[in-house]
Order: structure tokens, then sequence, then C-alpha cells
């Protein structure tokens, strides 16, 4: 972790106005193209949601400003960040899964996978998450297959401006290749412009993928 220099950071006026602010942050909804990746995964044996959860991971490794966060009303940035994602566990409720990074999609749906096995076995409050819980050098996802993601709101604490972004990925519309998302952050560390470049990163990491698992295929057969 590294303290942003306020003295030559180009948002230091920015970031210092919405350190004023009750709720400093910012929601966007949109849909993704996720391009061939569902059928490619599909061929692979490879989970779709792991799929586009591991490019999220790379991406979140090349977007700098997804990793700044806010310390004792500083910015500073992480030079990595972790997925903490929700799955549904047998009884329908959900579990809090901290996912390793990798740098592959074997080694990270094999990692991730036993993570996965045993923390949805343990209680939502168990001795990981309890323990992780505070730790700003990750990032929050949700993942809610059932219907499209047109806007979303967050349970937050009322001290919950620490910079940590939250998406939400919602169905998948297989006619259109597209995957909706919500994505929270903080206006005072990047704006929609930002935004708009993690998208792009994002789908740049998506088609990479589906050529890879498209090579891996022909390879294979």
């Amino acid at each position: 972790m590294k303290e942003i220099d306020l003295s030559t950071w180009e948002r230091a006026e920015h970031f210092k106005f919405y350190q004023q602010f009750e709720d400093p942050n910012f929601n966007i909804t949109t849909s993704i193209d996720t391009h061939s990746l569902y059928s490619d995964s599909v061929t692979a044996g490879f989970p779709f949601s792991d799929c586009y959860l591991y490019c999220l991971s790379r991406t979140l490794q090349v977007c700098d400003f997804m990793r700044f966060r806010i310390v004792d009303n500083k910015p500073v940035e992480f030079s990595e960040v972790a997925i903490s994602s929700t799955f549904l566990a047998n009884d329908k409720t959900f579990r809090f899964i901290l996912l390793d990074n990798a740098d592959s999609i074997d080694e990270f749906v094999t990692k991730n996978n036993v993570k996965k096995q045993e923390g949805l076995l343990q209680p939502l409050l168990n001795e990981n998450f309890v323990s992780q819980s505070d730790a700003l050098d990750q990032i929050y996802v949700s993942i809610l297959p059932w219907f499209e993601v047109c806007g979303f709101k967050h349970a937050r604490h009322s001290e919950d401006n620490l910079g940590i972004p939250k998406v939400v990925f919602g169905k998948f519309n297989k006619e259109e290749n597209r995957l909706s998302v919500s994505i929270e952050v903080h206006h005072g560390l990047l704006d929609g412009y930002h935004l708009s470049l993690f998208l792009n990163e994002f789908s740049t990491q998506i088609i990479a993928l589906c050529e890879h698992l498209q090579r891996k295929k022909s390879f294979i057969s």
C-alpha cells in the first residue's frame, strides 16, 4: 500500500470535495458484451461465473484506480486486490468467499473451487470472513443470476466510505451475449470516465479469455 501524493495528484481537489459528503459514492448500471465467453466456458467445462470473475480479477490489476482506497482520510493505492464474492449455499442463503487471484483460468478455477466448497459449508460469520471483513485490499461482488440488474442499492454501514468498489452481476442474456452489471465507486477517487476505462479493459480481458479457450479447444481437438 502506498499513499497518493495530494500535491501532485490531479484529483486532489475532487477528493477533498467529496470527502465532505455523507454518501460520496455513485453507481452506474449497464451491460457487458461477453462475446463467446458463455459457450467457450461451457465447452471448456468451466463455470461461466468463474470465467467472468477471472476476467474481473485481471482487470482490477490493470486499472489502478480500482485499487484506490481511503485510509485515515487519505487516498492510498494497493498493489493488488482480491474479489470477495457471494455464492449460494444449498439452503439458498449466501456466503462471502474471498477468491484467490491467479495467472491462468485453470489455476483460478481450481484454487477457488476448493475455497467455494469449503466456504459454502461454513456459517455466514465464519472465522475466515470475520478476520478478513475489514481488509481494504478487496472488491465486493454479488451475483444475482435470476434477473437483469437495472439499478441497485447496497446495504451499508454509516462509516462505509473507504472507497471499496461494489460490483453486482445480474442475469445473463444468452440471446444477446450480454451480462447486466451494477458498479458503485467512491466519487472522490474516480469518475464516470474511469469506469469507461474499466469497462473497456474488462471487455479486453473477456475477449482474451475467449481466444485462449478457443485455442485450447482447437489444440485438444
